[in-house]
């Protein structure tokens, strides 16, 4: 993945504003909020879709809470433009990209629909939003450049962000204490993380770590290279890898195969069984810590119902790169196959925009990238929302980047076969350094 780093200053002091719910000195007057129904809520409205019937298909993936909140939301702007009927579609995540690549081949893909960090997959599926934006379908005068360019392939506006969020842990400092862990910090190292959760284990008798989500030979993997400076992707140039010395990737295989192997971590049959964010062990307990997007969090921190903390992912220490980065959630595209991309946008933008709409969904996909929407949710932010807000804050205060989200055609591809020689490791099948020579030698071979 390609992260482009901004200011620090300046992304720390955006985030602190939002985070405190003042008003920022460059927002000018006309975002102020307005809305008194469900539409749209600034001074400077986006140009509503035309008055002619159209039908359109949403769909997204995502948890219970995502769901409903985004279903009370459609109907919200089903109300607000009753021209536009809405038929919705939601998944689990595997279920949804099963169902997304059958509709990409065929050419009829939903006419709003939610990707992340592997939208190259489906470039040609995705109608660049330049025009509509130009136009005023997607009003984008309440967002900063930085927010708009995390989404943005080369100049082509390919979807708006839902939500700005980064990737952490989150855990249960009562099973910390009661492990006589050490608590984690923002600067806690990949040892230090490895040491607290083989100690829970020995003391508690639950995993230390829940998982690395349902993909951790990817986002993760990654991460932990570019922390050593090194990109798994070529930036620019998607026929070649970032890096040539397959070593770096070996303390990763190394880590997972330890934690599972102790039985401070699921192995990959157990891992199987945690289907959404609701299930995770960290809910029942049996986990005390777990990785999350913290976006992610209010579910898992709602659905456990106790105190929950977020922390960066660990790093390698003194000189590494900080652990977590601020990326786009995932983001709102609309297929080219659209026979009514106008009513599309109009639905994109009632979602970004909407006061009413963002109280309803509550930063469950991010923190929003609107500033209105944002200083609004935060004023009245309760413990769970507010303790996303810090951690996105104490992101920026660290100097954290905003991260691109390019990645690269084949890294679908590549990263099945890296949970694959994963699993692999973890029931010693094959050494981490024959891993790390395989993953690299198979990238290879898919991007040449």
């Amino acid at each position: 993945m390609k992260k482009i780093k901004v200011t620090a200053f300046l992304l720390a002091t955006m985030l602190f504003i939002a985070a405190c719910g003042g008003g920022a000195a460059d927002t000018p007057a006309a975002t102020t909020p307005t809305d008194t129904g469900g539409g749209t809520t600034t001074a400077n409205q986006a140009e509503p879709a035309t008055g002619d019937q159209a039908n359109i298909r949403v769909a997204w993936w995502g948890s219970q809470v995502r769901h409903d909140r985004t279903m009370e939301v459609i109907n919200m702007f089903m109300e607000e433009y009753p021209h536009i009927s809405v038929q919705a579609e939601f998944y689990d995540p595997d279920g949804y990209w099963i169902a997304l690549n059958t509709l990409a081949v065929a050419g009829d893909v939903w006419d709003v629909f939610q990707l992340g960090s592997n939208f190259p997959i489906y470039r040609d599926n995705i109608l660049v939003l330049n025009d509509l934006i130009a136009q005023g379908h997607i009003d984008l005068s309440n967002t900063s450049q930085d927010f708009i360019d995390i989404t943005t392939d080369f100049g082509d506006v390919v979807g708006i962000s839902n939500g700005v969020n980064a990737w952490g842990i989150a855990y249960d400092p009562a099973m910390f204490e009661a492990a006589g862990a050490t608590l984690p910090n923002p600067h806690w190292t990949w040892w230090e993380f490895e040491e607290a959760a083989l100690q829970i284990h020995a003391e508690l008798g639950v995993w230390g770590m829940s998982q690395f989500g349902n993909n951790p030979g990817g986002p993760v993997l990654t991460q932990f290279m570019f922390q050593q400076g090194i990109e798994f992707w070529h930036p620019t140039d998607t026929s070649q890898l970032g890096f040539d010395d397959p070593s770096v990737m070996v303390g990763f295989f190394e880590m997972w195969r330890n934690l599972v192997q102790a039985g401070a971590a699921p192995d990959p049959g157990e891992a199987m069984l945690i289907t959404d964010i609701e299930g995770d062990p960290v809910v029942t307990g049996d986990a005390a810590m777990t990785y999350v997007a913290s976006n992610q969090f209010i579910a898992l921190a709602n659905a456990a119902d106790r105190p929950l903390r977020m922390v960066p992912l660990p790093s390698h220490g003194p000189g590494s790169e900080l652990g977590s980065d601020i990326v786009s959630s995932q983001m709102f595209s609309i297929a080219n196959n659209s026979a009514h991309p106008e009513a599309a946008a109009a639905f994109i933008n009632f979602f970004q925009n909407s006061i009413a709409a963002n109280e309803v969904l509550q930063g469950e996909r991010g923190i929003p990238i609107m500033d209105h929407v944002r200083y609004t949710l935060q004023e009245a932010a309760d413990p769970i929302i507010a303790e996303t807000y810090a951690f996105i804050t104490m992101l920026g205060e660290l100097g954290a980047g905003t991260g691109v989200i390019l990645g690269n055609p084949n890294q679908g591809e590549v990263e099945d076969f890296a949970n694959l020689l994963l699993d692999q490791v973890v029931f010693d099948m094959i050494t981490p350094e024959q891993a790390a020579q395989q993953l690299f030698d198979f990238a290879q071979s898919v991007i040449n």
